[in-house]
């Protein structure tokens, strides 16, 4: 067994603020680009729009906040709930009080569990 302290790293792009990304796992093979991210918006922080490479799942696990695909409409969204964007939607999310997100990327649809809508 290794005991792992991944390293964060503040996220600028696409004029997010108030975004830390921890990297939680980057497999290069064998599927080249499947990652898990650990995403903290501060309170007012936002990731800006852009568009996505992979099927990208952004699962909220603390706090509130809300996301936006191609219609460009915010949803809101708390712990426990997920957005799914699909590969080349144009996305973006945010939290007024601040929210901590899994978010998993990779090249096929991950399946959704029970109960997902």
């Amino acid at each position: 067994m290794e005991l792992l302290t991944p390293s964060a790293r503040q996220l600028s792009s696409y004029g997010s603020s108030g975004v830390e990304l921890l990297r939680a796992a980057l497999v290069r093979e064998p599927q080249d680009g499947f990652a898990v991210d650990v995403v903290q918006l501060a309170p007012g922080g936002s990731i800006g729009r852009h568009p996505t490479r992979l099927w990208l799942l952004f699962l909220v696990v603390s706090g509130r906040g809300w996301v936006s695909g191609a219609s460009g409409d915010r949803r809101p969204l708390r712990a426990g709930e997920a957005a799914l964007w699909s590969p080349g939607e144009d996305h973006t999310s945010g939290s007024d009080e601040g929210l901590t997100a899994v978010v998993v990327q990779c090249h096929v649809r991950p399946l959704a569990g029970e109960g997902a809508s």
